[in-house]
């Protein structure tokens, strides 16, 4: 296999983990309002643990929340495919932020690649979060809670504690990777996944 190669089969099987990957997500149309429901998320798991992708509360004004999807002590870690899914009746999606990303960090912009489609799946944002060329942009030892990204949301209504309509949760298919090409795909990492819940009131 040439060097050449070696990215493009990489960001190829990272994509694959979360199928039907196209272009960055577009928002909505609806504008964040400081007026009305208050929007919170609640994480599953406050502290996370080593070895593991797990969703915090970023920041919050009015009706819209970012979401912050952290890494915690993962070594070699190369990118994610992941699926998020949410009530789109109860939540907007409206992009994602990736100006915290570790995976940025010490590279060129050219040298990672993000994408969050959420057209392709009612109610799913596809994630992929990934550097592209191990060769330049090596993978990562992630020591301490890291941002990956950060998912940004609106409340579209008033959502109780505890409602469906609140509820986030990493879907298959998921993966880690360690930017290695193996013949299934990607060289695996194994990691836990916490996601959690938005209140709005």
């Amino acid at each position: 296999m040439t060097p050449s190669c070696f990215p493009i089969r990489v960001v190829a099987a990272i994509a694959a983990a979360a199928i039907s990957l196209a272009v960055p997500a577009c928002s909505g149309s609806s504008s964040p309002t400081s007026s009305g429901p208050v929007a919170h998320f609640t994480p599953d798991t406050p502290t996370p643990a080593d070895g593991s992708i797990t969703m915090l509360a970023g920041s919050s004004v009015g009706t819209a929340i970012s979401i912050r999807v952290t890494v915690t002590k993962v070594n070699t870690f190369f990118g994610a495919a992941f699926r998020v899914h949410y009530d789109p009746t109860s939540l907007l999606f409206r992009g994602i932020d990736t100006s915290s990303s570790f995976l940025t960090q010490g590279v060129t912009p050219g040298d990672v690649d993000f994408q969050a489609d959420a057209a392709s799946v009612g109610g799913e944002v596809i994630v992929v979060a990934t550097r592209l060329n191990p060769t330049v942009a090596p993978p990562v030892d992630v020591t301490a809670t890291s941002d990956l990204l950060t998912l940004q949301f609106q409340a579209r209504k008033a959502i109780a504690a505890g409602a469906a309509g609140g509820l986030l949760s990493f879907d298959d298919p998921k993966q880690v990777c360690d930017g290695t090409v193996v013949p299934s795909g990607c060289g695996s990492i194994a990691v836990t996944w916490s996601a959690g819940s938005v209140t709005a009131h």
